[in-house]
């Protein structure tokens, strides 16, 4: 950065790092306060894995708090002194809002209803699994639409600046885009592996159920029951899935009665060997049939399975598409960890 950028970064850094300390310890409140005002509901959350998610979400969010710097690169050239003071102010407001609501919504709809009533070791003793529900998101769905669709966004009106701005013969603004371009950039990466990092491999057992995030309503899938039939060489494996239309994770803003229809599922059977079988046939109702609040049916997966195959597991997923790897939290993102179903 050259010296005419020297004497503007100098007061920013100030401000915005000042605001920093502040902006943690605010979300350090929030955090405590859900946890002493609903005791003891998250005794069973308060494990060693819990401790690391809670360093990797602190880390995320002072990450997302240096999108404040992206701000200043579009501002600086156009207002100063007084008038920047205030925008600093303002957007530090707005921005610390915007944050409490995140995390308040993130605890109240990812969390609170999740956490596992029998408790398991506490820090500094073993870690015990406890859990009976996974998604296959680990960030909220509305939120990660919401974030790929504004990266998206900003993304071409930010190319399209530089493109104006040289045309226009001021390099400097174009070369300010360019920045804003690579910051932002920055920012989505790393939230999006960050999430990929944070999530876990999860093998749930028979009963327990998978959810997967529809906006505004969660589907649950378990598996209720397996058949196995030795065929020569190979075995035969029937496997009832049910599908079920979890009423309690509804918006307010939903129609209770409204049907939904389930995204397209991808279906495969591993083994311990990383070998994966398709489904041969399918019986009863199908996976994309729609469901209304409170309602469930049973799927039959038929799979041929070789003799020697073992330590096999369900994994059912939302059908690839090239957006979900860069929604943020998404199962299928990049590096993201899967969640299946034990036989």
């Amino acid at each position: 950065m050259d010296a005419n950028h020297a004497p503007a970064l100098r007061p920013a850094l100030a401000f915005w790092e000042r605001g920093r300390i502040l902006y943690n310890a605010i979300l350090t409140a929030v955090v405590l306060l859900w946890v002493a005002r609903t005791w003891p509901h998250f005794r069973p959350a308060l494990t060693l894995g819990a401790f690391e998610a809670f360093v990797v979400l602190g880390l995320l969010a002072n990450l997302c708090y240096c999108a404040a710097y992206v701000a200043e690169f579009f501002v600086q050239p156009f207002i100063s002194g007084a008038s920047l003071r205030r925008f600093r102010q303002v957007l530090w407001v707005l921005g610390m809002l915007f944050a409490i609501l995140l995390e308040n919504y993130w605890i109240a709809d990812e969390i609170y209803d999740f956490v596992a009533q029998p408790p398991p070791a506490f820090i500094g003793g073993p870690v015990v699994p406890t859990v009976t529900s996974a998604s296959n998101l680990n960030f909220p769905a509305p939120l990660a639409v919401v974030s790929f669709l504004g990266a998206s966004i900003g993304l071409f009106l930010a190319v399209a600046a530089i493109l104006i701005f040289w045309f226009a013969r001021k390099p400097k603004f174009a070369r300010t885009a360019a920045y804003s371009i690579a910051v932002g950039a920055a920012c989505y990466a790393a939230l999006l592996l960050g999430f990929s990092a944070a999530s876990r491999p999860t093998t749930l057992t028979r009963g327990q159920e998978k959810y997967f995030c529809e906006i505004d309503c969660h589907l649950a899938y378990s598996i209720v029951d397996v058949n196995t039939h030795p065929d020569g060489s190979s075995t035969r494996y029937l496997i009832t899935l049910r599908t079920r239309f979890d009423e309690s994770t509804t918006s307010p803003s939903r129609p209770k009665d409204a049907p939904l229809t389930p995204s397209p599922r991808e279906v495969l059977l591993l083994d311990a060997s990383g070998r994966e079988y398709a489904p041969v046939a399918t019986q009863g109702t199908p996976l994309l049939t729609p469901l209304t609040p409170a309602t469930a049916y049973t799927t039959q997966l038929e799979f041929n399975v070789p003799r020697d195959a073992t330590g096999l597991k369900l994994l059912l997923c939302t059908t690839p598409a090239w957006p979900d790897h860069f929604v943020i939290g998404d199962e299928n993102s990049l590096l993201h960890k899967k969640t299946y179903l034990a036989l």
